[in-house]
């Protein structure tokens, strides 16, 4: 039996920490960012964020700063939140980016 792989293949995959994170103005804790190009060459991005206190918004400007100091800013809308159960009851928010993410493009070129 021959093995094949079919569907569509992600290229360019970036995985990453920020810190000193806002999203729509509210302040939370940091945050893991994917960036990759998909099949179609099209540029896209998803950042998770698990935090005490979850944007109450649905969409806003995702801002943070990266290890080495740049600050990456870019659209996003919430894709997801998962509740936690306990105590603590923190939140898994999964934002999905619309559009460039800023101050990334000099580390992809």
């Amino acid at each position: 039996m021959r093995g094949c792989y079919r569907g569509d293949v992600t290229t360019r995959h970036l995985r990453f920490a920020i810190h000193d994170v806002t999203f729509g103005g509210v302040s939370l804790p940091g945050a893991t960012v994917d960036c990759w190009d998909d099949s179609e060459g099209t540029s896209r991005w998803s950042a998770r964020i698990v935090t005490r206190v979850g944007p109450a918004i649905d969409e806003g400007e995702l801002t943070g700063r990266m290890a080495d100091g740049r600050e990456l800013s870019g659209y996003a809308i919430v894709a997801d939140r998962q509740v936690g159960a306990g105590g603590r009851r923190e939140t898994l928010v999964e934002l999905h980016g619309s559009g460039a993410l800023h101050g990334l493009e000099s580390s992809t070129a």
